[in-house]
């Protein structure tokens, strides 16, 4: 009896043993895959702070409700910065972003600055929903969907800005910023 049980007690160590070798590789690859998280966040960061920094540009242009529209816009993506910022950190990493600049260049119309506004919020849309997909860390995927979702609202206020009738403004059912702006002739 005590030798059957010295065995069994041998043979659950070997195994727990063996069973700790395998485990450095899934550590590892935990490494590796928070690493690459990292990375995404920070090409994500990239783009807030771009879209920040291009709602400046736009901003002196705009009057009356647009001009108040933009200014809370920014104001939202800038919260969206400061909890990217926050994100990194939890996850060990450091806040990196890449250089990106998003150009408003010859901007001269009302409807042109929306319109511009419109395409970076659908173009922030797409980076957040990427960002979405190719997180193995579970835990930011919603902090980032339910971003991406502010950024559909945005296209909403933004359709209706450039004179698309209230049921055309409506999103489709998974807003995806592929949608384009409201025809040109719309705008007012």
């Amino acid at each position: 009896m005590r030798r059957a049980l010295s065995l069994g007690v041998a043979a659950l160590l070997a195994a727990g043993a063996l069973g700790a070798c395998g485990s450095s590789g899934s550590s590892d690859t935990s490494e590796v895959d928070q690493e690459a998280d990292v990375t995404v966040l920070n090409e994500l960061l990239a783009r807030q702070l771009a879209a920040t920094q291009a709602y400046g540009q736009v901003l002196p242009a705009l009057h009356g409700g647009d001009l108040l529209m933009a200014r809370q816009f920014r104001a939202q993506e800038q919260e969206h910065v400061d909890s990217m910022t926050k994100t990194l950190r939890g996850m060990g990493g450091e806040a990196e972003p890449p250089e990106e600049t998003i150009e408003a260049d010859e901007l001269k119309t009302r409807a042109d600055n929306l319109e511009f506004l419109y395409e970076m919020e659908s173009q922030t849309i797409d980076a957040e929903l990427s960002a979405v997909d190719e997180l193995t860390t579970e835990w930011p995927r919603p902090l980032i969907a339910s971003m991406a979702a502010n950024q559909a609202q945005r296209l909403v206020l933004l359709r209706r800005a450039l004179g698309a009738s209230p049921l055309e403004a409506i999103p489709s059912a998974f807003e995806n910023g592929e949608n384009p702006a409201p025809e040109r002739t719309a705008a007012k």
